[in-house]
């Protein structure tokens, strides 16, 4: 939680007191490892190190840091059901940065590749399978895909038609 609240914030004061609040949440407590052990205890690390490989992966725009968010997010499928809430979240944040006019290249480069990779390994795991492609559950990210990459190319178009 630390790392990933320095992330957004840059301030480590900041990742400090989130760790702080993290680390005394009775709700947390129950659910993770200081529980019992259940799906949980491993969900709840791999979702706060997915966002926190997401947002290293927006600020960089590096493919590296874009695979292990998605490593990260395939730990996710691995163990809980609670991966949608991932595949759901992140598609929003990215067409968010559309709406408010703040997507980059780098935001591109890291959809592109938590998409891409993140689908062909979620379908590895059994009981996810072709539900990637079919249910509604995923929807949100197919539609951000195809949305993101008209949107570059509208605006690489757009671009080129000013130039000329």
């Amino acid at each position: 939680m630390y790392l990933f609240t320095k992330e957004c914030t840059n301030r480590p004061d900041a990742g400090l007191f989130s760790a702080l609040f993290i680390a005394v949440i009775p709700a947390i407590i129950a659910r993770g490892s200081a529980g019992s052990y259940d799906n949980e205890a491993v969900a709840i690390f791999a979702l706060v190190n997915t966002f926190y490989l997401w947002i290293k992966a927006c600020n960089t725009g590096s493919i590296l840091w874009s695979v292990a968010c998605t490593l990260s997010y395939f730990y996710m499928v691995a163990s809980w059901g609670g991966y949608s809430f991932i595949i759901n979240i992140i598609p929003v944040f990215v067409l968010g940065t559309i709406f408010i006019n703040r997507f980059t290249l780098k935001i591109y480069v890291a959809y592109s590749v938590f998409y891409t990779l993140g689908t062909i390994l979620a379908m590895l795991i059994t009981f996810v399978n072709f539900q990637v492609m079919r249910s509604a559950e995923h929807l949100a990210s197919h539609f951000t895909f195809v949305a993101i990459n008209l949107f570059v190319l509208g605006t690489y178009i757009k671009n080129g038609l000013e130039e000329a």
